[in-house]
């Protein structure tokens, strides 16, 4: 029961950070607030939703739970009043983006264990779960998503996936292994965006 109260909070979280990254892609191409809500929704859910309808679970879990579209909604209206102080930040796009990478990759590695998957097809699904919310999110504002361009991105998931599978092994309890991929997979696209590691083309 802790556990999946942990898994929860963890999604929720997840799907803030997420929201974030989405709102302040639509501030930046200049959207009105209903662009920027309709953008934070999509890549907080995109990922999740996919992962649900391949493995059967329905109906998606965000429409089951009003706390995550307002989530998305607080998100869209912190990133729409304060979106001046955002823009003198550093790559904050970038910053939210790897963060909600790492939540995403651990919550979607979790659930398809729990739901039996084989290792493997739990990498698959916990890249997807983690990438495609992010995919979604740059189509609809007119962009190359980051996972079809050579930045290290789809195989920081993957890295991210073998390493929770690693911690499992080891008997390390759920939530810790949760927290540890969550901060591997962020400290690695923070470092592939920093020192800009990239997959040859």
């Amino acid at each position: 029961m802790m556990f999946s109260l942990f898994t929860a909070s963890f999604d929720l979280m997840g799907s803030f950070v997420f929201a974030l990254s989405g709102a302040l892609v639509g501030v930046r191409r200049k959207m009105d607030i209903f662009g920027v809500l309709v953008l934070a929704i999509v890549t907080a859910f995109g990922g999740g939703s996919l992962r649900s309808i391949l493995m059967g679970d329905l109906p998606i879990p965000f429409l089951k739970d009003i706390r995550y579209i307002i989530a998305c909604i607080i998100a869209t209206v912190i990133v729409f009043v304060f979106r001046e102080q955002f823009k003198k930040l550093k790559k904050p796009i970038a910053f939210f983006d790897a963060l909600g990478l790492g939540f995403f990759l651990s919550l979607g590695m979790t659930i398809s264990l729990q739901h039996g998957f084989s290792w493997w097809a739990s990498v698959i699904l916990g890249t997807i779960t983690a990438s495609f919310g992010g995919v979604i999110r740059d189509i609809f504002s007119a962009q190359i998503p980051l996972i079809f361009q050579k930045e290290a991105y789809a195989s920081i998931c993957i890295m991210g996936g073998l390493f929770y599978l690693l911690l499992q092994s080891l008997s390390i309890s759920g939530e810790l292994v949760n927290i540890a991929t969550m901060l591997f997979v962020f400290v690695l696209r923070v470092a592939a965006i920093k020192y800009h590691w990239s997959l040859p083309k």
